[in-house]
């Protein structure tokens, strides 16, 4: 069955690195989106809904192109520091949350901001136009029209959710959310093909003679790039709060996905050996023997025969039984005994072994490349947020991530530490809570700090259908109440496991001592307030840095604002690229968090009301420099 799912999540990844963008796009996703237009929507109310869309951001965009000295940053132009506001009672933010009339993000950006994001926002709310995107990019690229659509795309989608298309052009959005307390996670948001041609091969680098020669020339220039990503993101930092920036990096950034999908493949296969062969969790080490078979190669030569039999020897002298932490730690890729289990024969086939030995020198390959990352973030103390993907892509990229937290994020003989390191849960699968407490006791048993961003998750569609697709169980929960119980769950657990350790230690967490830091990653005004509820009652203060709060750029800044303005610490996920990279990002943000672009109409209705106001001269503007009600300072249109 592991085969079999490899083989298919090969095809249905293959076409993102394609070398036309409109192919990439249009193939990794479903055609029955063009066919339900074509079949279910007459041509000319589709044609008068499309008109009618465009036209709405057309005029807002014809109108703010032309205000004298608009740049397209949505952040308040004149934001109070985040250093004018008190401290405030839990309870007060718990209000202040529950406020949806609150303008607080809106009531000191200009107007032609505003205007750009009612029109984005509204062709968001129309989720036939949202699937069918793509489609109409690879339709424009066929007749030569590719280029007005990216302009449009550019000032519109580009323009609220997007940062600049290079880390450099982000430093002034970065600068004006730091004034309201809010910090940024940079992130190389690139997920098309970089159009690798012969031109840019270097031959003289030993790639070219093995099996992922251009894959691998691809990683090494994603590696140059986020490494300049990760020190714009230091300088930033260092230049406008104490705060830690912020990187956000892919595994599959690093490496080619064939290679990924077989270390996938492999870790699961292990899993499944333990759990197939445990009693009450515990596997034995004479049944651990005759189960080995089942998976790992068999010994390559006499030499490699003993010292396995040693290995196994020295675990019966010491216990009869192992659980699956010790089981994962004796058959690490990372371990000292790795080419004991996992070395084999050249001649050996992706048929015959878990992994090759041509593939294990490109693991290694890709870990050296993630380890430039991770050693460069913690030289110049900058966090590295290990993004989430697919989930034949997980189990690989958590492996990669829980090695590098330990690594990065160990104790040193003090008790003190600096986190470097977050892996990221996406608890709409139904592994994450076991996963999730299964990482922090490993965490304890190796003397490293924990370090989590938790996250609902981005790729429910797509998951459930490849579960219908390819016969197999579906890896997210059935309903999304199922889903929202799990990350509060999550959140209650770290936050319970946090206050455990403050109490014995006697000690107030900081950022440099708790065993746990994590991010709550969540647009869910809900899960944000019980977060702030929970950290009160475990009494956990909100400036000891060990918990911190994550929304997307251009969303949901009403709870940004808010949190900024009360202390807590907040970070804005910051994407940039090219408008030709980014076009798959905002692709599937519009897709796979349509439920979150489609519930804004408060805010989007918040924001007409203001624009109504200004534009009705309802609105007094008080002398420049003073706050309002809402916590800003105020600006006319």
């Amino acid at each position: 069955m592991y085969r079999s799912l490899s083989f298919a999540a090969v095809h249905t990844v293959r076409p993102l690195y394609r070398r036309q963008l409109g192919t990439t796009i249009a193939r990794s996703l479903s055609t029955q989106t063009a066919q339900n237009i074509k079949t279910n929507t007459k041509p000319r109310r589709l044609f008068k809904t499309i008109s009618a869309s465009v036209a709405l951001t057309s005029v807002s965009l014809g109108y703010l192109l032309y205000q004298p000295g608009f740049t397209g940053s949505h952040v308040a132009a004149e934001a109070a520091n985040i250093s004018d506001f008190g401290a405030s009672s839990p309870s007060t933010v718990v209000a202040d949350l529950k406020n949806e009339e609150s303008r607080i993000a809106i009531s000191g950006r200009p107007t032609q901001e505003l205007l750009l994001a009612l029109g984005v926002y509204k062709l968001c709310t129309f989720q036939w136009l949202v699937e069918a995107a793509p489609h109409i990019i690879h339709f424009a690229e066929s007749v030569h029209l590719l280029q007005p659509v990216l302009w449009f795309v550019k000032h519109t989608f580009f323009e609220q959710f997007c940062g600049g298309e290079n880390p450099e052009e982000c430093v002034e959005t970065m600068d004006k959310l730091s004034k309201s307390g809010i910090h940024c996670i940079l992130d190389l948001s690139v997920e098309a093909d970089l159009h690798l041609d012969d031109s840019h091969v270097t031959l003289d680098d030993g790639l070219h003679q093995h099996k992922y020669w251009r894959e691998e020339q691809r990683a090494n220039v994603l590696l140059g790039m986020t490494k300049n990503c990760i020190r714009t993101a230091a300088q930033s930092g260092a230049k406008l709060s104490a705060a830690k920036p912020f990187a956000a990096v892919k595994v599959t950034a690093f490496a080619p996905p064939e290679l990924l999908l077989r270390l996938n493949n492999a870790v699961v296969s292990l899993e499944k050996l333990f759990y197939d062969n445990q009693e009450n969790g515990l596997i034995s080490v004479s049944t651990l023997e005759r189960a080995l078979q089942q998976s790992l190669p068999p010994a390559q030569s006499q030499d490699q025969e003993a010292q396995r039999s040693a290995v196994l020897g020295q675990l019966k002298e010491k216990t009869q039984h192992l659980d699956y932490l010790t089981f994962r730690k004796l058959f690490s890729l990372e371990g000292p005994n790795r080419d004991i289990w996992w070395k084999t024969q050249d001649q050996k086939t992706e048929d015959d072994v878990l992994l090759t030995n041509s593939e294990m020198e490109a693991y290694d390959r890709m870990m050296d490349r993630v380890d430039q990352v991770c050693g460069l973030a913690h030289d110049l103390n900058v966090g590295i947020m290990i993004d989430a993907e697919q989930s034949y892509f997980q189990e690989a990229i958590d492996h990669v991530a829980i090695h590098f937290e330990r690594k990065y994020n160990k104790f040193d003989a003090q008790g003190n530490h600096s986190v470097t390191v977050f892996n990221t849960y996406q608890m709409y699968t139904k592994a994450s809570s076991k996963k999730l407490q299964m990482d922090v006791e490993y965490s304890k048993r190796e003397n490293f700090a924990f370090a989590a961003k938790l996250v609902r998750g981005a790729y429910m569609v797509s998951e459930r259908k490849r579960a219908i697709e390819f016969n197999y169980p579906s890896p997210i929960h059935d309903s999304h109440e199922d889903t929202n119980t799990c990350f509060n769950n999550g959140v209650r657990y770290l936050l319970g496991e946090l206050h455990d350790f403050q109490e014995k230690s006697g000690k107030p967490l900081s950022a440099s001592t708790a065993p746990i830091v994590f991010m709550v990653a969540s647009h869910n005004r809900e899960s944000v307030i019980m977060t702030v509820e929970e950290m009160e009652r475990r009494n956990i203060l909100p400036t000891a840095g060990v918990v911190h709060f994550g929304q997307l750029y251009g969303m949901q800044d009403q709870l940004s604002y808010t949190l900024g303005k009360n202390h807590y610490s907040i970070y804005k996920y910051l994407p940039y690229g090219t408008v030709e990279e980014v076009i798959p990002y905002l692709l599937r943000r519009a897709q796979e968090n349509s439920s979150v672009l489609g519930s804004v109409g408060k805010e989007r209705s918040l924001m007409w009301e203001e624009v109504k106001d200004r534009l009705a001269g309802s609105l007094r503007s008080p002398a420049k420099g003073s706050i309002s009600a809402s916590g800003t300072t105020a600006k006319s249109a």
